[in-house]
């Protein structure tokens, strides 16, 4: 007996998963859900819309009978549904929250609510506004707003799914052009390879060759002096005092040109052939950059009026689309590339390491190698000086040329204040002022000047310019520098300073000026960088702040460029130190070299936006970039 009522409650069980389920596609036996309460199972031959109900012939039959389910409405056989999910919804959406037993038949516009006959008796008989739902609108509306959200539903469905078919294409053609591109490095390398193969062949065979004649003279030398020598052991023993002294003084001098002759040959050193500036591997991060880029929907109508709730009462058609102007929308200055949060940790103990990105700088209308003496950052791109090329480029933050202007000589600094960029040259007595613009480089003007310029700055809403007297820009030779402050190309001051102070001594080496902040500049003196307070009522230099200079484990060379981050940190070029510094503007502590083994670096900006240091180099036509972890 236990085992038949197992049995039945197993198949009830069975019986009501299969009566729920056939939604889903699942094939079987329909039971009679009465029936089954008397653990009865019998095939269900109608259905009951009222009490969403499987029921049999004999259960269909009492329904009729019963006086309180004789008016509900009875499928049966094909009409009986397969899933009766629907129905259950509509019976407990018409179904009284308060009184479950009762069908909602009225709305209160006073209260906003939907009722049942005893609410309206217990709750709302004073409310005026009472509507009886009993006369049914037509529904030919929200019919056909569903189906036109179906329609819709299957365009977007299938854009997708070509959309994805899209991307498996293209996943293919850009692995092909991985494979190209790697190819053509390998290539590329390989030729390069084999240059060096036939230079070392060249310098190799160069070097044998000369070794060779010097061992053929060192040959000569030897038989001269075997002769000199047979010479003078035959003369010591069969020659007479007078022909002793004779000969000797007669071949005095032949001895003494074998020795300067020995002797020059000592002095010839080998020539020691090696591999030097060898490219670091772990410099090479990338050989190029996957782009994932939103494109315009070519069906913005798919899904442009549809929402989270659907209203009856809304015009779809007439409904306005509104649109979000990209141009308006900004991201915020500490903000990251990949949309996260800039790191707490400051600039001064992030992880440097050595993984540098190279991005190509030269242009299609460049004849020669990009050498980049200034690097700034505009609200919308990095501006570079090119001196190699006399040129100004303005470039995206992805490093996509967005403008180039023509420059009448060779920059050697340039400085901006945010629409403005000023260059000065090498070989120019003059100053250029480019207005600077989102995407283009506007018409210059510019001022002669008396002095040779060699570096400039933007100072206090002015134009602060160091000029050199007798050296060039490139020396590191002390030279009586000239300083002055002008508005427009009219000089508002010039800046004094006491050569016989030793607080002041190194000015005199300076070939480099930037403003640190307020009235600070720092100068670039070769093998330091020293940063003083400008008097701007005397018109002179008054304090000096700090200074950094070459040591033993942080080793600066003709000290070039200049950046400043927000948290106070400086940042050097070395160009012939080969590397970039960083030291802190308030203390000397903390000073530490953040590149190493970098060929000759000339300026460097901090995008603190995107958490990275972009530096530019002599004869190099890549920005090296460097991210802080």
């Amino acid at each position: 007996m236990a085992t038949h009522r197992q049995e039945n409650v197993q198949c009830q069980e069975t019986s009501a998963e299969k009566n729920e389920n056939e939604c889903y596609g699942k094939k079987g036996p329909i039971f009679c859900e009465a029936c089954q309460y008397d653990d009865s199972f019998e095939e269900a031959t109608g259905f009951c819309v009222a009490c969403s109900e499987y029921l049999c012939q004999t259960c269909c039959r009492d329904h009729k009978r019963n006086k309180v389910t004789r008016e509900h409405s009875l499928l049966k056989n094909d009409d009986i549904p397969p899933d009766i999910s629907p129905f259950k919804t509509i019976k407990q959406l018409s179904t009284c929250d308060i009184h479950p037993d009762n069908d909602i038949a009225y709305e209160c516009g006073d209260h906003e609510a939907l009722v049942c006959v005893f609410c309206l008796t217990e709750s709302h008989r004073k409310c005026e506004n009472i509507h009886d739902l009993g006369v049914v609108d037509s529904v030919d509306s929200d019919i056909n707003i569903m189906a036109e959200l179906q329609d819709r539903m299957h365009a977007l469905k299938a854009q997708k799914e070509e959309q994805r078919n899209t991307i498996v294409i293209e996943q293919e053609k850009n692995k092909i052009d991985v494979q190209c591109l790697v190819a053509k490095w390998k290539d590329h390398i390989t030729r390069l390879g084999n240059d060096l193969q036939a230079q070392l062949t060249e310098m190799s065979l160069s070097e044998t060759m000369q070794l060779k004649e010097y061992i053929d003279d060192c040959h000569e030398i030897e038989i001269e002096i075997q002769r000199n020598k047979t010479l003078i052991e035959t003369l010591m023993i069969h020659g007479t005092k007078r022909q002793i002294a004779v000969v000797l003084r007669r071949t005095n001098d032949s001895r003494a040109n074998l020795k300067e002759k020995l002797h020059t040959l000592k002095c010839q050193r080998r020539r020691n052939i090696a591999l030097i500036n060898v490219k670091q591997l772990d410099l090479l991060t990338t050989i190029a950059e996957l782009s994932s880029e939103e494109k315009e929907n070519s069906n913005t109508d798919i899904l442009e009026h549809t929402s989270d709730e659907v209203n009856d009462n809304v015009d779809l058609k007439n409904k306005p689309t509104v649109k979000i102007d990209k141009s308006i929308q900004t991201n915020s200055s500490y903000s990251t590339s990949d949309g996260k949060q800039r790191s707490s940790r400051p600039f001064s103990e992030r992880e440097t390491g050595q993984i540098i990105s190279l991005f190509k700088i030269k242009t299609e209308t460049d004849t020669s190698t990009c050498s980049i003496f200034g690097v700034k950052l505009s609200q919308h791109g990095i501006l570079l000086a090119d001196f190699g090329n006399r040129k100004l480029k303005l470039f995206s933050r992805k490093f996509d040329l967005m403008c180039e202007q023509s420059l009448p000589g060779q920059p050697v600094d340039m400085s901006f204040d945010g629409e403005y960029a000023y260059v000065c040259y090498s070989d120019l007595k003059k100053v250029t002022k480019h207005p600077i613009y989102d995407s283009s480089i506007g018409v210059p003007i510019g001022f002669q000047t008396r002095l040779q310029p060699i570096s400039l700055t933007v100072f206090d809403s002015r134009l602060m310019i160091l000029f050199a007297t007798k050296e060039s820009f490139d020396s590191t030779t002390v030279d009586d520098v000239h300083i002055e402050i002008r508005r427009g190309n009219a000089i508002a001051a010039t800046i004094s300073y006491n050569t016989d102070n030793k607080r002041f001594k190194h000015v005199r080496a300076a070939k480099q000026v930037s403003v640190v902040d307020g009235l600070s500049i720092v100068f670039s003196e070769n093998t330091r960088v020293t940063c003083y307070t400008v008097d701007s009522q005397e018109s002179k230099l008054q304090d000096r702040e700090w200074y950094n200079e070459s040591n033993k484990e942080n080793v600066l060379k003709k000290a070039k460029g200049f950046a400043k981050d927000s948290e106070g940190n400086v940042y050097i070029c070395g160009e012939d130190s080969n590397n970039v510094h960083q030291t802190s503007s308030t203390n000397n502590k903390g000073n530490r070299v953040v590149v190493h083994n970098i060929n000759r670096p000339v300026s460097v900006a901090v995008d603190e936006r995107k958490e990275r240091l972009m530096i530019g180099c002599r004869a190099d036509n890549y920005l090296h970039v460097l991210s802080f972890k």
